[in-house]
């Protein structure tokens, strides 16, 4: 009986980096960034595969969903749709990696024919126990947001909204995905989360300050934000902007926090960063372990909580 081959699993980050080489060579300047995800799916997958991306279409597909891969029916080709009704242009671009690297990493390994990508969808596991919605958002935020570049715009930078702006402006994402991936960067203490009337959606702490036992367990419990925090005052100020520093026994017993925060009242949330007291750096994107870092992914984390990375 002949054995069915079964793909090679791939490495999000891997797939990942190998776009970001050709994109790095063919490339330069104000042509590099952000990364033009329609022209890469439709130039570049024909020359990696037989069964490219030929089609990048946006349409009207309700609130429920906000992207798909689907394969022809009759031949070896596929298409991304991304929701029209989606307004927010870092939002609609993230969507458009996150299905291609459903594509790069997953089309193969899964057999499958279609991914629909909206909330629900994205909060279950398929059948080999694999958080395939974790996988496409890493290869998304590692195309949009290569680690070379990110280091070299932020490193030995202070931590700032308009840093974090400048980032998001850069590489056309929202303001979270940036701060998102600067916290799988920095060696800072920090904490990242997002609020609405008083409660954590979800935290996000940065590899030291997790080993510090600094964090939120917004996963198992329902976590209130302090009463004299900025994120519980919904503020939308330059001081909050800018942080502002609280003594010991507003987040902390016994540590003093530096406290950004800023309100949208679009989405009446409130996204805070909170800047703990260390030696400061970043981490070399060399050094992790990829699979290890998959483990403990913002983006992994994130839709854990049923929130997309936008």
């Amino acid at each position: 009986m002949e054995q069915k081959v079964v793909p090679d699993k791939k490495s999000p980050q891997k797939e990942a980096n190998r776009v970001t080489k050709f994109l790095d060579l063919g490339l330069n300047g104000t042509d590099r960034f952000p990364v033009d995800v329609e022209k890469v799916a439709l130039e570049l997958t024909p020359e990696f595969n037989r069964d490219p991306i030929t089609a990048v279409t946006g349409n009207s597909i309700g609130n429920s969903v906000d992207g798909m891969l689907v394969k022809h029916p009759t031949k070896d080709e596929w298409a991304i749709f991304y929701n029209t009704d989606v307004v927010h242009p870092g939002r609609t671009n993230f969507t458009k990696a996150h299905e291609l690297g459903h594509y790069m990493v997953h089309r193969q390994s899964l057999s499958k024919t279609k991914f629909q990508c909206g909330e629900k969808d994205m909060l279950d596991e398929n059948q080999q126990g694999i958080d395939i919605e974790a996988e496409a958002n890493a290869f998304a935020a590692n195309l949009l947001m290569p680690n070379n570049d990110f280091r070299a715009q932020a490193d030995g930078q202070k931590f700032s909204i308009d840093l974090m702006q400048h980032c998001a402006d850069r590489y056309g994402v929202s303001l979270t995905a940036a701060v998102l991936k600067w916290l799988d960067f920095t060696k800072k203490r920090a904490i990242g989360l997002l609020s609405e009337e008083g409660f954590m959606h979800w935290s996000k702490s940065s590899g030291s300050a997790y080993s510090s036992g600094r964090y939120f367990a917004t996963k198992q419990d329902c976590v209130e934000v302090p009463e004299f925090s900025l994120a519980a005052q919904e503020q939308y100020s330059t001081e909050a902007r800018n942080g502002v520093k609280h003594g010991p026994g507003i987040w902390f017993p016994n540590e003093e926090v530096i406290e950004h925060s800023i309100y949208s009242e679009e989405y009446g949330k409130t996204l805070t960063i909170l800047v703990l007291g260390d030696a400061g750096g970043y981490s070399d994107p060399d050094d992790f372990n990829e699979d290890d870092e998959l483990l403990t992914d913002s983006y992994t984390n994130f839709i854990n909580n049923g929130q997309n990375p936008y």
